[in-house]
């Protein structure tokens, strides 16, 4: 009884933070990502009758701290789901940094939900798939899917997935890495203090759901310049919203970078910059341009460069 699957890290368009039921980890609204092919995970399951606990390696560290606890709940919850009567052996190789805002626990749940019901012989559909990895990380039910990814806010476990709305294949990612050590707080603990200030976040769900509906437009129009001002302009909307709950996450060479982006923009070359819970800048642009501004932003980061990726399957 044995799996191993591959899934991608994904990069939100238009972001998710908060939640509106921390057990079933339903986000306060609902999110857009694309699936990049430059960082993935791949986690093999392996159910033994003769374990008393489950046991977990990531990148061959035996792991037995405040994450192990994470991946043990998530794992009993899937027993308790599908019945499955064994713990299991869990090794994971992370081909991303860890905790720097670049998606990691989208990856890892996202190949773990896969692995863990595979290697049962339980052969669920891409939606369903989807709704058990958010039980994990909400951010992991976009990453079962390549290509631009709706995930829907739902009311309940089995109504709260995501879909792949679009394969955009011309679409180029730049990753600009301004730090890839560890945050501070991790982007869980960070969007649950979005609780406390309730007309902040209330503004913040408002202001969402019309970045949602303008960004889908803009997809279905196959508008790449009112893509890239919206997934911006919500980027910094979620930055703000955070910094206002005493959390920050951008440093002087984040801004430098968002600076940068805008300074190219205004030469005519479409750029546009987004962010998520970390200090690492992503520049969504076309495949065409990269050559043209990757030596710009190389000046001020280490910067590796992603197209369209697929979403999870097994190997």
């Amino acid at each position: 009884m044995k799996h191993t699957a591959k899934a991608n890290v994904n990069i939100a368009l238009i972001k998710y933070w908060g939640k509106k039921n921390s057990e079933w980890n339903l986000p306060l609204t609902s999110s857009i990502s694309v699936t990049l092919d430059k960082f993935y995970t791949i986690t093999t399951v392996t159910y033994d009758n003769n374990l008393k606990e489950d046991i977990l390696y990531i990148d061959n560290n035996l792991i037995v701290d405040s994450e192990f606890l994470r991946v043990k709940n998530f794992m009993d919850k899937i027993r308790q789901l599908y019945n499955i009567p064994y713990y299991a052996k869990i090794e994971s190789m992370n081909y991303v940094p860890k905790k720097a805002g670049l998606a990691s626990s989208a990856s890892a749940f996202s190949a773990l939900a896969k692995a863990a019901t595979m290697a049962y012989n339980i052969n669920l559909s891409d939606k369903e798939l989807s709704s058990l990895a958010r039980l994990g990380s909400g951010s992991a039910s976009r990453s079962i899917y390549g290509g631009i990814v709706k995930w829907h806010e739902g009311f309940d476990h089995l109504s709260s997935y995501a879909e792949q709305i679009s394969t955009i294949d011309d679409l180029a990612i730049l990753i600009c890495l301004v730090d890839t050590s560890e945050k501070k707080i991790n982007s869980r603990d960070a969007m649950n203090t979005l609780n406390k200030y309730p007309k902040l976040k209330k503004e913040w769900i408002l202001n969402t759901k019309d970045a949602l509906e303008s960004m889908e437009q803009a997809i279905f129009e196959n508008d790449f310049e009112s893509m890239g001002y919206i997934l911006e302009s919500h980027a910094k909307l979620m930055h703000y919203v955070i910094q206002e709950t005493g959390i920050t996450y951008l440093n002087h060479k984040s801004f430098e970078i968002i600076d940068l982006t805008e300074k190219i923009r205004n030469e005519g070359i479409p750029v546009f910059a987004t962010m998520d819970a970390g200090p690492n800048i992503k520049i969504i642009t076309k495949k065409e341009y990269i050559q043209k501004i990757i030596s710009r932003y190389e000046k001020h980061a280490t910067t590796l460069v992603s197209f369209v990726g697929k979403g999870v399957e097994s190997i």
